[in-house]
């Protein structure tokens, strides 16, 4: 059961960092149009908040699907008993990596809520918002390498080697 809430916290992760992309074309777009009629349109900001959120919020859904940059020449052609030990290492590096991440993240965003803190650009807007959501991008992506490396030490392969197999065909 806590796999499938994992697995389904990454893919809604997924689809809210693919929504802040397509958010940032249409701001982009909104900017190029109200050029062309005179109106000069900042969404320079906004769209910053956006890749921020887009880009943190889609760590988890890319890590359990197998499509972040892995380097698995040594692995590959180790020993079984050897590869998972390596496997093991490297969500254990990361797992603690991604938590101390997260943890700062998450504190300095409650920080900035408790000062009442906004963005310095024409929106003013509270920095809390988009904070929260490359802190909350960072909580998800340690639960999805938490739960990979449990399955990793249960002898099972991970979802990101096995959803990177299906992805290439």
């Amino acid at each position: 059961m806590l796999r499938q809430l994992v697995s389904g916290l990454a893919t809604i992760c997924g689809y809210l960092a693919a929504g802040f992309l397509a958010a940032i074309a249409v701001a982009t777009l909104v900017q190029i149009i109200a050029r062309q009629f005179g109106q000069p349109v900042e969404t320079t900001e906004l769209s910053g908040f956006f890749l921020a959120a887009s880009t943190f919020l889609g760590l988890a859904y890319t890590f359990v699907n197998g499509v972040h940059v892995r380097i698995g020449l040594v692995s590959e052609f180790a020993p079984k008993r050897l590869r998972q030990a390596l496997e093991i290492w490297a969500c254990t590096l990361a797992a603690l990596i991604v938590g101390y991440a997260a943890w700062h993240m998450t504190a300095f965003t409650l920080q900035t809520y408790q000062f009442g803190d906004l963005s310095p650009g024409m929106l003013a807007v509270p920095l809390w918002i988009p904070q929260s959501a490359v802190a909350f991008g960072l909580i998800v992506m340690l639960l999805s390498i938490l739960e990979q490396a449990s399955l990793v030490l249960r002898g099972q392969k991970a979802d990101y080697e096995t959803n990177v197999d299906s992805a290439v065909e």
